[in-house]
């Protein structure tokens, strides 16, 4: 692991992996996917903005969220 990463929690891990797959259905701009996380994981509004931002920072198309960037 580098030293600028942490590990991912399994929350985090099943958001992003889910994110994935929410720009590949083309349902909406990934800008606007908070709302979709906070209605299909039941999180508040504020920590679906903080994950879609986790998965912005470390999108990957492989979607390997095993390690993630410091914030």
């Amino acid at each position: 692991m580098e030293e600028n990463t942490r590990p991912a929690t399994d929350q985090e891990r099943e958001v992003l992996g889910y994110l994935n797959e929410l720009r590949l259905s083309g349902i909406t701009n990934m800008f606007g996917a908070a709302p979709f996380i906070e209605a299909d994981f039941g999180l508040t509004l504020q920590e679906s903005r903080r994950l879609l931002k986790l998965w912005m920072e470390n999108f990957n198309e492989e979607g390997n969220y095993e390690n993630l960037l410091k914030s």
